[in-house]
């Protein structure tokens, strides 16, 4: 197995962006990710069907945080750590909802029967992003978590999707698609402008916690998928965990952008997904789920004790 240490993401994308390999390290020991602070959310169907659950960044302490007859699924936190967005489909359709950090006061944002779906916190966590096919086709939406008051955030030619925000509030990036494939786009949230980040084949966006790297998911070069690097300009384009026999998706830095949370597969479709967690200065990583269900979709923050 190889995967590329560096110094410094859907069903929807097959996602492709170019450079090089390298040798990486062993997987660290349980101990040295035990002093990692934090929880990891994420989706499983470990009981049967999607729920939301956390663990810690060693994958100790898993806690169920919902337990239904519906579909659960994508959760991210808020920039506090105190709130989790997420999509659900208790209504039939899918809209986004929130709950507290450990799994109470669930309430209902949008309400809408196209399907809202793959919710992201604007900086301020006053607001949470979302795609859906409201009108003529997949477009950003975005709606007060106060007042649950929804507006349509982008107007493009083809389809928009898989929101990120970055940490001073300027930008969002997301996934678009004008004609063929799936691109990184990045969208000023001041002055309407949208750039190109990324050539054809690239998707699911993630910010560093210091706005200086934007994580995402690319086929590039690789047999299957990869998680890369690059600024927010769209430059300097890196492999950065890169593993010929599996899909690494979901690319999720942890707060301080030491370590990086992702979810590998050897198969796209029918692979068991588990999530993963790297050390960025060493390479060093370890698969933190070890789980026969499909465990995917990480995301880290620091959330209150409890």
């Amino acid at each position: 197995m190889r995967l590329l240490p560096c110094f410094i993401l859907l069903t929807l994308c097959a996602c492709q962006a170019g450079q090089n390999d390298a040798v990486i390290p062993q997987a660290p020991s349980v101990e040295k990710l035990g002093g990692l602070a934090g929880r990891i959310v994420f989706q499983s169907n470990r009981d049967g069907d999607w729920e939301i659950f956390t663990m810690t960044p060693a994958g100790t302490d898993v806690r169920q945080l919902t337990k239904n007859a519906w579909q659960d699924e994508y959760p991210v936190w808020s920039p506090d750590g105190r709130t989790i967005a997420f999509k659900s489909n208790q209504q039939g359709n899918y809209d986004i909802y929130i709950m507290d950090h450990e799994g109470s006061n669930v309430r209902r944002l949008t309400h809408h029967a196209a399907d809202d779906e793959d919710p992201a916190w604007t900086a301020d966590g006053s607001k949470i992003a979302f795609h859906s096919k409201r009108d003529r086709g997949l477009e950003i939406y975005i709606v007060d978590v106060q007042n649950g008051l929804c507006k349509q955030l982008t107007d493009t030619r083809g389809r928009n999707i898989l929101p990120a925000f970055s940490p001073d509030g300027r930008y969002m990036a997301y996934t678009g698609s004008r004609f063929l494939g799936w691109t990184v786009y990045r969208y000023s949230l001041a002055g309407g402008k949208h750039e190109k980040l990324t050539d054809l084949d690239a998707c699911r966006p993630d910010w560093s916690p210091d706005g200086g790297l934007i994580a995402f998911v690319s086929g590039d070069k690789s047999p299957k998928a990869d998680i890369w690097v690059m600024t927010p300009e769209g430059k300097a384009a890196r492999k950065l965990i890169s593993d010929p026999a599996s899909y690494d998706y979901y690319p999720a830095w942890s707060p301080d952008g030491s370590h990086m949370a992702w979810a590998k597969a050897a198969d796209k479709k029918k692979g068991n997904w588990e999530i993963c967690v790297m050390q960025l200065a060493t390479g060093q990583w370890k698969n933190i789920s070890q789980h026969p269900a499909q465990d995917k979709f990480p995301d880290w923050a620091f959330p209150p004790a409890p």
